[in-house]
């Protein structure tokens, strides 16, 4: 009798056969995860008078992205916003209109593999973070020299990227997060193992494995609860929903663990929904006001301003 013929062999068999089945559909799931479906659109800001022009700029990488530059005073610093997974530059544009009456120009752009840009899939807030980077030297370019003082949305993915970029720049200086995760695995598990708390607490190493092999990227290399508490200088605003209570828990240790600074200013709102939720009615008033207000108050011009030509 061969092994595979006897108990033990059979029990082997079985439990082989599992594991097989679960990484299969594990890696289902992280590909369906971070491969998520276009969402274009488009606005109309002719019948609006807003002054817009469409934009491409490449990340440091050379992928080809896609934006909306809405004009503001040339000496207000300008303003980044950074969607979520899975929508797009058009989901920003309510916002990006608000700030562009108080004066800012605003830089609305996709993601790679998002809306109208190049690229397949997403990493999570990891490769974006070069999209970021990317936005940041058109926009020096576009001024003429490197913008001193920018400030920028983000939520979700578009927060995580932000905090990578804001590590590597220090132009960065005004940054409303709006429902950051302190790493990809936090999402990720999130979507891999939905619904099954087990899983997402005890198996995460299968979904973070199963991504670094599809993207070539360690998760553990960036994380933005680490690099958060490295932004000195910064004004940071986290914005948590007060639905999600790990969310909530997370971001308060994130807050947290960011040093007291003079003069700069650090810390959490929680809203009853935030963008990445959808936002209606009285909590989109609530929301608008909230990350309006922080950058008004803390994204004021510097000694230097550089005009942004048309």
């Amino acid at each position: 009798m061969s092994f595979w013929e006897s108990k033990l062999g059979s029990v082997v068999g079985v439990l082989l056969l599992a594991w097989v089945l679960a990484v299969g559909t594990a890696g289902f799931r992280v590909h369906r995860a971070t491969h998520p479906p276009r969402e274009t659109g488009d606005f109309d800001f002719g019948s609006m008078h807003i002054p817009v022009d469409k934009v491409q700029f490449t990340a440091p990488d050379g992928v080809r992205l896609v934006g909306w530059l809405i004009h503001g005073d040339p000496q207000m610093p300008p303003v980044l916003l950074c969607h979520d997974l899975g929508a797009s530059k058009a989901s920003m544009v309510n916002l990006g209109i608000d700030l562009h009456e108080r004066g800012h120009t605003v830089l609305l752009f996709d993601f790679r593999g998002h809306g109208e840009s190049e690229g397949e899939g997403s990493t999570l807030g990891l490769d974006e973070k070069r999209d970021v980077l990317g936005a940041l030297d058109w926009l020096g370019a576009r001024m003429g020299r490197e913008a001193s003082r920018v400030g920028v949305y983000g939520v979700g993915m578009g927060a995580h990227a932000a905090v990578l970029a804001a590590s590597d720049r220090s132009s960065l200086r005004v940054l409303v997060l709006d429902g950051l995760y302190p790493d990809a695995s936090y999402p990720l598990a999130r979507d891999v193992f939905a619904g099954w708390q087990p899983g997402v607490r005890h198996l995460s190493f299968l979904s973070n494995g199963l991504f670094a092999l599809m993207s070539r990227a360690r998760i553990g290399d960036h994380r933005a609860a680490e690099r958060l508490p490295g932004l000195l200088g910064r004004d940071l605003l986290l914005l948590a929903p007060e639905g999600d209570r790990e969310l909530m828990a997370a971001t308060q240790r994130m807050v947290e663990s960011v040093p007291e600074q003079r003069d700069v200013d650090g810390n959490m709102v929680v809203l009853p929904v935030t963008q990445g939720d959808g936002l209606y009615g009285a909590d989109f008033d609530r929301h608008r006001e909230q990350v309006v207000h922080f950058f008004a108050e803390r994204l004021t011009p510097g000694p230097v301003a550089s005009h942004i030509g048309r």
